[in-house]
């Protein structure tokens, strides 16, 4: 283990950003997890990763960085707790400028790899099927399909945040994935196990190690974004779910619905308008008007 940067904190000690490196020389891959604080999810896939990487010789570069953030995992907090600011808008960060941005910069400047991926949760709002979201099309479309992560969404560059880390990769030439499951605040192992089992097949892929196989479903839905069905609250209220992600749905199905608060009165349903696999579900029930709900990514 290395540490690449450290800068004094206002009390815990130090912070310092660490990088595990497995193999030497090319082809290379950095995988980034714990920008996010709350984020729990990515953090144990890449620990998954790394355990499998201890006992493989690789033949190449594996840099691996767990947690980013770890004075906001320590607060259960998105953000760099001292400031609110959030590393995934800081980069390609500045090697003079604030806490948050001095970090960037460093993580930045140490996955100067082949391939990059950033590894997140869901919002703590809701629950993600682990999915992997990628150019329309390219190697980078290519890459993300070797993860055999159980949704491919393939979504315009213009899409991605400038300043966010996937944006930054790509600006500067980087092949860069993004990389979702679970929900936010909580660990999903199943996820987590998932998403761990999808870089290990990128690995493999990339010849780098043998993809280790801890189980899986495969692709299940490989979508545009316009072909994923979203659904949004028609109303405040309190929202029941009816299906859970990886669920498959018919038209008609129904997905949900919206009651009351206060007594329990049913004001709205929420149904399947297609086919498909269900990839996003909310999963704090009190909502207000307009918040996402449902996602399907269509199968037909």
């Amino acid at each position: 283990m290395t540490v690449i940067f450290s800068i004094d904190a206002p009390y815990r000690g130090r912070y310092e950003l660490h990088r595990l490196t497995y193999g030497s020389g090319s082809p290379s891959i950095s995988v980034v997890a714990g920008l996010h604080g709350n984020e729990l999810n990515g953090i144990h896939s890449v620990n998954l990763l790394n355990k499998m990487l201890r006992v493989q010789r690789p033949k190449g570069t594996v840099h691996l960085f767990p947690l980013v953030n770890t004075f906001g995992a320590d607060q259960a907090q998105k953000r760099w707790p001292f400031d609110d600011q959030d590393i995934n808008h800081a980069f390609p960060g500045d090697a003079d400028g604030s806490v948050v941005q001095r970090i960037a910069h460093a993580l930045f400047q140490a996955t100067d790899t082949d391939v990059c991926v950033d590894v997140h949760s869901g919002a703590p709002h809701v629950r993600e099927l682990p999915q992997v979201r990628a150019p329309m099309g390219g190697e980078e479309l290519e890459l993300a399909r070797a993860l055999k992560l159980p949704v491919v969404w393939r979504r315009p560059g213009i899409r991605l945040e400038p300043t966010g880390l996937v944006g930054a990769w790509r600006a500067v030439g980087r092949r860069a994935l993004h990389v979702v499951g679970g929900r936010g605040i909580t660990l999903d192992n199943r996820h987590a196990t998932t998403m761990a089992n999808g870089l290990s097949n990128l690995l493999g892929h990339m010849g780098i190690c043998r993809a280790m196989d801890m189980g899986g479903t495969g692709t299940l839905a490989d979508v545009t974004h316009a072909q994923v069905e979203t659904h949004r609250a028609s109303c405040g209220g309190f929202f029941v779910a009816e299906v859970r992600v990886g669920d498959e749905v018919k038209p008609g199905h129904l997905l949900g619905y919206i009651q009351s608060p206060m007594g329990g009165e049913r004001m709205d349903e929420v149904r399947a308008g297609r086919a498909g696999i269900v990839m996003t579900v909310r999963a704090y029930p009190m909502i207000h008007s307009q918040e996402l709900l449902v996602r399907v990514a269509g199968t037909s």
